[in-house]
């Protein structure tokens, strides 16, 4: 038999250095990430004054030009909740009523742009979309108005 079960004295294989009592090496081998760290130093320096130079030519905003919708539904909500259509005030008891006599006799347009002061509490708002769509109303569209430059955008009517 070539092998034997048998030891013949210590072995003659090297001992790593880490038995042998010599210790760990605590270096870091930071070689390889300052050469990565150099290419992209070189790739941004190429490429930066490349992206300086380009121009681009942003689009202007505009804001569109609502087209004037002559017999446009629209509801309106004052700060005390009095409801309006146009030049009509409508009573609250009686909002619902009217929605659905408005809507009769419009098969084809179930469209309501409502327009609300901004002090007129949700709840009130959201009574007036529960009425327009016992009314019909299919589409409700909110009406706002932009805030101006040192306006706090408070206690305005619409």
């Amino acid at each position: 038999m070539a092998f034997s079960a048998r030891r013949a004295g210590p072995s003659q294989l090297p001992a790593p250095r880490v038995m042998s009592g010599q210790g760990t090496i605590a270096d870091l081998n930071i070689t390889p990430m300052i050469d990565v760290m150099l290419a992209l130093l070189i790739i941004f320096m190429v490429v930066t004054p490349v992206l300086s130079e380009y121009a681009a030519t942003l689009p202007v905003a505009r804001h569109p030009v609502p087209a004037a919708l002559e017999d446009a539904m629209t509801l309106g909500i004052d700060r005390n909740g009095t409801f309006f259509m146009g030049k009509d005030t409508i009573p609250a008891s009686r909002l619902a009523e009217h929605l659905a006599r408005v809507y009769a006799t419009r098969p084809g347009d179930h469209l309501l742009y409502l327009r609300a002061d901004r002090a007129v509490p949700y709840a009130r708002v959201l009574d007036v979309v529960a009425a327009a769509r016992a009314a019909g109303v299919r589409t409700i569209g909110a009406i706002s108005l932009p805030s101006t430059p040192g306006d706090s955008g408070r206690g305005r009517s619409p």
